[in-house]
Formats: structure tokens, C-alpha cells, sequence
């Protein structure tokens, strides 16, 4: 997600007294709902032409459960192959809570203490000198509280604290690429490998991936400009040339640490920087999964199974828990986007790697939620009916857009 340009206090000011006085559209019928309305089904087909957004896959959750999923359209435009919901789709964004849970999991294990700077696990020295780099924390870099700019991008880029760790809110995917340099120094293990073994697989994804394989290749979704356009996604591009270079080093690829990432990337791009933001896998944005898949991972979230892969008690509380306010009705915890409106407390995350885009949202108390996947520059557009017809109403969530 790229850095917006408008002055963020300004906006955040502007943002938060606007909601307070305009009520929100309501969508006809009582939400949450457990399946959409036939004449919202019906009407689907016809915005998704209007907003040129070829494909679509959403869930809807009740009591933390699948209520019911479906796939709209074609993995890619000018061709037949439908979605489904076990279509594959990049979760940009939404890719940060399924990291957030892991940590919180390491932490209930005494794996890591999110209070303690990363400084202390790992020296990072892309951070400028001074106190505020060694100050950041886990817990910063999950609230994006750290300071940090979103990403860098051009040759000189430099990375640069806007304001002391803790002290205000600036989403930072950069922040997330520091807790995966932490993550494979703390496990030993490549970023991939640890996070299929320890997240994955025992959250019920076990078609998903941070990375690139040949099984998820044929059932991933191209991405389409405004223009409908199609172009294969961020880890197609980068996953099959890795895949190449380590069958020639014959090391697995999920075990792969960023130095051996950084150093295949700066081979084969001489000329670009070898910036976080080009990497795979990133922990920020690159999780390649199902509406299914994701929807059951946020089905736990919203109502712990008891199976022993959920977060302690204490950790889900502080996940959901506001650690920054930034208006308002809009608060950031943990990995997740909060929102309190309407007498009502929702977890939410948007997602937007260009030309995909992606949103999920859940009652914390009910335990109704929904998960929006887009394979379109205008995604965004769908993603905001679904929510408003699937929740009952629209939310701050979808107003606020500050990365």
C-alpha cells in the first residue's frame, strides 16, 4: 500500500468530525446477515462490470463460523475460468493480522516479549542512529506506531522516524518487514517454513502460502487495471524466479532467510535497490489464500475454538485492544484495524497491492464478520457494497484510507 501524500494529522482531524455528525448509509434489512439478499446476488454481476472488477470472493461468518461463501466472475479477464472459493487470491494487507496472531502465539509461548525493543533481538541497520531505533518495539510495529514510512522505494530512499515510537499512528509496512527479520532470527528458520509449520497449517490455511509454489499456480487470480487490464501479481513475478535460483542452489526455497533473499533479488535487479518492499516473501503484504482459508482464520479470532492454537487470553485482549487512536471511531490494535460506531466494536483490515484488492471486518461480540477478495485496481468499490449489505450498514472502516 502505497504513502498518501495529505498531512496525516490534518486529515485524521478531519476524518473524525465529519463521522461524528453524518450518519452512515444503511442497507436495506437488519445486519449482520448470515447470506446476502437474492436481489443483492442478482445486482452483483452488474456492478462488477460497472467498476471493471472481473473477479470477487467473499465469506460471511455468524458466531464465528462459516454461514456461507461464493466466487463471482473470472480469475482473468477474456478467459472462462470462474472463481470459486477456493480460488487463490493475494490478501495484501490482511497478510499483517495472520502475522500479528503468530506473534502473539510466540509471546504466549515465551518466545518474545513484545515490549522489549527489536534492537535487542536483532540490530537493523537500515534504522537511523539514535534513540528511536532502539526503542521500537513488536508492539509498535504492530499497532504502526513506530514511526516508520511505509515503504521505501527509489535509490537514496533512507528509512526515517516521523515521531518517537508509541507516540502516534503512521502505517508502516516497513515496521512489519523488521518483525519478519526478527521472527527468522528468533526461530532460526526462514520466515516461509516457519510460518507454514507454526501458523498455516494448524490455522486450517493449508493452501496458503507468503511465497510461491507450483500447487497454488493454477488457481491464482491475475490482477486487472481500471482498464481491465490483466497482469500476473507480485508473486507470481518475483516466486517463479526464485523457484529457478533455488533449485540451482538446492536449498528449498521456504527456508530461505531474507539474506538469501536479498542477495537472489540483487543478482538478477542490479540496478534496483533491494528494499523490503520488492521482497518475497514479505510479511507485510505477500499471503497468497482462499476466502475460505482466511475466513476461517477470522472465525477464530472473532470465537477462540479451544483446540490449542488459539492466543491466550490476555493476548486476544490486547490484540483487540486500542493501542493508537486516530479519530473518532477508528483505533489500531494489534494487527488489526478497530472501530467503535453504532454502540458496536469491530476488528477490520483493508488490503491493496494495486490492482488487488481486499477487506475483512468482525463483531467482536457476535461473532458475524465477512472477507472481501478482488482481482481489480477498483476492487475497493465491490468490497464496499459487499460490507454494507452483508453488515448491515457501512462503517468509518471504509471512510478512512491513510497508508
Amino acid at each position: 500500500m502505497t504513502e498518501g501524500t495529505l498531512h496525516r494529522r490534518n486529515f485524521i482531524a478531519g476524518v473524525g468530525s465529519a463521522l461524528a455528525a453524518a450518519p452512515l448509509v444503511v442497507a436495506a434489512g437488519k445486519g449482520p446477515k448470515s447470506e446476502p439478499s437474492a436481489t443483492f446476488l442478482k445486482s452483483l454481476p452488474q456492478l462488477m462490470e460497472w467498476a471493471n472488477v472481473p473477479g470477487v470472493a467473499f465469506a460471511i461468518m455468524k458466531d464465528g463460523k462459516l454461514a456461507w461463501s461464493r466466487g463471482f466472475g473470472v480469475i482473468k479477464a477474456g478467459e472462462s475460468t470462474p472463481v470459486g472459493t477456493d480460488t487463490i487470491f493475494p490478501a495484501a494487507s490482511l497478510s499483517k493480522t495472520v502475522v500479528a496472531y503468530t506473534i502473539l502465539r510466540m509471546r504466549d509461548a515465551n518466545q518474545i516479549d513484545i515490549d522489549r525493543p527489536l534492537w535487542d533481538y536483532l540490530p537493523y541497520p537500515d534504522l537511523p542512529d539514535g534513540e528511536y531505533a532502539k526503542a521500537m518495539t513488536a508492539r509498535h510495529a504492530l499497532s504502526h506506531s513506530s514511526g516508520l514510512q511505509n515503504w521505501r522505494f527509489s535509490k537514496g530512499d533512507t528509512l526515517q522516524f516521523a515521531f518517537k515510537p508509541g507516540e502516534s499512528f503512521q502505517y508502516s509496512g516497513e515496521g512489519f518487514y523488521y518483525l519478519l527479520r526478527v521472527f527468522e532470527q528468533i526461530t532460526g528458520r526462514g520466515f516461509e517454513e516457519y510460518m507454514q509449520e507454526a501458523a498455516l497449517k494448524s490455522l486450517g490455511m493449508t493452501n496458503s502460502t507468503y511465497g510461491w509454489n507450483a500447487d497454488v499456480e493454477p488457481k491464482v487470480v491475475w490482477g486487472h487495471n481500471g482498464r481491465m487490464r490483466p497482469s500476473e501479481g507480485f508473486n507470481a513475478q518475483r516466486g517463479r524466479q526464485m523457484i529457478a535460483t533455488a533449485e540451482q542452489l538446492k536449498k528449498p526455497l521456504p527456508s530461505w532467510k531474507h539474506e538469501d533473499v536479498a542477495k537472489a533479488y540483487a543478482e538478477s535487479n542490479k540496478d534496483a535497490p533491494v528494499f523490503p518492499n520488492f521482497l518475497l516473501p514479505n510479511s507485510a503484504g505477500s499471503l497468497l489464500t482462499s476466502v475460505d482459508q482466511y475466513a476461517n482464520f477470522l472465525g477464530r479470532l472473532l470465537k477462540p475454538r479451544g483446540d490449542g492454537f488459539d492466543l491466550s487470553v490476555k493476548s486476544r485482549q490486547e490484540m483487540f485492544a486500542q493501542q493508537v487512536k486516530i479519530n473518532s471511531a477508528i483505533g489500531w490494535g494489534l494487527g488489526v484495524g478497530l472501530e467503535k460506531y453504532g454502540g458496536r466494536d469491530h476488528i477490520w483490515h483493508w488490503g491493496d497491492n494495486g490492482n488487488f484488492k481486499a477487506f475483512m471486518m468482525g463483531d467482536t461480540t457476535n461473532g458475524s464478520g465477512v472477507v472481501v477478495f478482488t482481482n481489480a485496481s477498483n476492487g475497493h468499490r465491490i468490497w464496499q457494497r459487499i460490507v454494507t449489505e452483508v453488515m448491515g450498514t457501512d462503517h468509518p472502516s471504509g471512510y478512512f484510507y491513510m497508508t
